[in-house]
């Protein structure tokens, strides 16, 4: 039972998701494995060869569809109230350079959790890319690419906004 004093931070979320979906954080993990698989190295500078092959291979998996799960569970964990229902597309779940991003509106903010998954090398071009979306990093000088590699796991990160 919760009422409008009751809330929990997003500590909880976290406690929740490596709780109760650890399968699906697994998952994701495999997943992510499974596209490091297809790179020459241990990293690429390419983000079409992260997301779009990630996407698919979440989507595959199953693990795409159970991810509004997971944040319901997550937000429900907080104690707050959440908007509307979520779904497997943006906004609610993206799919980007790093990793997952669950966002759900909240009565008063935003839940925002990291299903990271890759590590963003930004290339010290100081662009101010850190939204994970793994943009080109270009000014049209000569800033080096940004390089994608995989970490070890899945770390959550999560924060109310």
């Amino acid at each position: 039972m919760t009422d409008a004093t009751s809330t929990a931070g997003p500590e909880e979320a976290v406690r929740v998701l490596r709780d109760d979906h650890e399968r699906l954080l697994t998952v994701v993990g495999q997943c992510a494995t499974a596209v490091t698989a297809e790179w020459d190295g241990d990293s690429v500078t390419d983000r079409e060869r992260v997301v779009p092959p990630f996407r698919r291979a979440l989507d595959g998996s199953g693990a795409l569809s159970r991810l509004p799960r997971a944040l319901a569970d997550a937000v429900t964990a907080t104690g707050r109230p959440m908007a509307a229902p979520p779904v497997a597309a943006p906004p609610y779940v993206v799919v980007t350079g790093e990793g997952v991003v669950l966002r759900a509106n909240l009565g008063d903010g935003r839940l925002v959790v990291l299903l990271r998954a890759f590590e963003v090398d930004r290339g010290g071009d100081g662009d101010g890319d850190s939204d994970g979306d793994g943009g080109d990093g270009g000014d049209g000088g000569d800033s080096e690419p940004h390089r994608y590699r995989r970490i070890d796991g899945v770390e959550i990160e999560a924060e109310i906004v």
